[in-house]
């Protein structure tokens, strides 16, 4: 298992999350999900005209969620955008209507790796990382993060302080 680069616990918030929403079950969403991010240029090229908007999180992200979770339907959402301020406007009018979350102020642990790629293992490395604050109780129920920059992959994880 690589180290992490940098790991970090900080405040993060309120923002709306803004980009395209896409639902599958648990256990056999990638490829529904890597679809969603392979065409997703359309999501980000929408959101850079909302530069007014921008926050300090600028980069592509996809935020996963259990909005829809239940025992029977397993559904987890896959959301790919950005983390815009609270304010900003839902695009309606575009090649598919964006979807949103708003996300109240909380705290975030934030890990960060050295390769540009997703990492399979990110999540179990950040909340290995996380449990070694027990000050803090992660809240992966509420969302998780994944985020892409060209020279790193971050892993967000919702955490409540104790």
């Amino acid at each position: 298992m690589e180290a992490l680069k940098k790991f970090e616990i900080v405040k993060f918030g309120p923002y709306r999350f803004i980009g395209k929403s896409v639902y599958a079950r648990a256990g056999v969403s990638g490829t529904i999900f890597g679809g969603l991010w392979d065409n997703a240029n359309w999501v980000f090229e929408e959101l850079d005209k909302l530069s007014a908007y921008a926050t300090d999180e600028v980069y592509n992200a996809a935020l996963v969620n259990w909005e829809k979770y239940d025992i029977k339907t397993e559904l987890i959402g896959y959301t790919v955008g950005r983390f815009m301020k609270t304010d900003t406007p839902v695009p309606v009018n575009v090649p598919e209507k964006m979807d949103y979350f708003d996300i109240p102020k909380t705290f975030i642990a934030k890990g960060w790796f050295n390769n540009g790629g997703r990492r399979a293992d990110a999540e179990a490395i950040v909340l290995d990382a996380l449990s070694l604050y027990p000050e803090y109780a992660n809240a992966v129920y509420h969302f998780m993060v994944e985020v892409y920059n060209k020279d790193a992959y971050g892993y967000y994880i919702n955490c409540d302080k104790k």
